[in-house]
């Protein structure tokens, strides 16, 4: 299973994550998100500097990722860092569903990555989070 793609639609892109667990889908969609960032990155040869903590919660998983994809993107324009992975736990209780873990972040070269696109937020149009047989996937098109 291929761990994380981007797919045209329209005028945005969509990001697409793929694991064996949940939580690593929601840290590969990451690594598709950042590939609209930069011109070039090999994530064989970029390794995490630093971490960032984050929380989200919602009620349903769709809306998590799309919390969960926003906070990347407000980290991006932020702190003008990269957040290529996640570690952490995606819980299910009281009736809702809570994130809990750490970005992992590098800085945003664009002498050594160049420029991509500018991401402005992730929305729900074909937000997608779905259990199958060979593992989770996870999806939703951001606005470009």
């Amino acid at each position: 299973m291929k761990g994380y793609e981007t797919f045209e639609h329209g005028a945005d892109v969509g990001i697409r994550g793929y694991g064996e667990t949940l939580e690593e889908a929601y840290s590969q969609v990451l690594k598709a998100l950042t590939t609209l960032y930069v011109e070039n990155i090999d994530f064989n040869e970029v390794f995490p500097v630093s971490e960032r903590e984050v929380e989200v919660s919602a009620d349903t998983l769709d809306e998590l990722l799309v919390f969960f994809v926003n906070k990347a993107i407000s980290l991006v324009s932020l702190e003008d860092v990269l957040v290529i992975g996640f570690q952490g736990r995606i819980e299910e209780r009281e009736g809702g569903y809570y994130l809990t873990g750490k970005f992992l972040v590098i800085p945003f070269d664009i002498k050594r990555f160049g420029y991509g696109v500018e991401v402005k937020g992730a929305t729900f149009t074909q937000a997608k989070v779905e259990k199958r047989e060979e593992g989770w996937i996870v999806q939703c098109v951001v606005d470009v």
